[in-house]
């Protein structure tokens, strides 16, 4: 499973329903990756919050921490430019940013599905979107 920045932020302000598919997930022994892109981007957030990030850096640190980081490589970036370019000029789907291309691209690349609760991952092409 490929974990968005949606259900990272889920679990880190402790919400009920993305605890309950965590808990789930890792009993079914499924494997959980964190593309580096959605580390980046927790990142950014982090450094721009106006209150005091040091328990949510902690937070996020855990669940990096017991979760596998998908890196970026070659394939994966064509194929989150195509995807980039595919939705940004179609007039059907859902525009996608840099990122949610990059994690889609983690997901069709390595054939698992995205969790997360963005609807823009929705009009992805053969892409599985598991919601909590």
């Amino acid at each position: 499973m490929i974990l968005d920045t949606s259900f990272l932020g889920a679990l880190a302000d402790r919400e009920p329903d993305a605890r309950e598919l965590a808990a789930e997930l890792e009993l079914n022994g499924q494997p959980r990756r964190i593309p580096s892109m959605v580390v980046w981007e927790v990142y950014h957030g982090l450094e721009k919050a106006n209150d005091d990030p040091s328990r949510l850096k902690a937070e996020y640190e855990t669940l990096l921490d017991h979760n596998s980081t998908a890196e970026m490589d070659r394939q994966i970036a064509q194929r989150a430019g195509a995807l980039y370019a595919e939705h940004d000029s179609s007039d059907d789907k859902k525009s996608l940013n840099i990122g949610d291309s990059i994690v889609a691209a983690h997901g069709l690349a390595l054939g698992e599905a995205v969790v997360t609760n963005d609807s823009d991952f929705r009009d992805v092409d053969g892409l599985e979107v598991v919601s909590y």
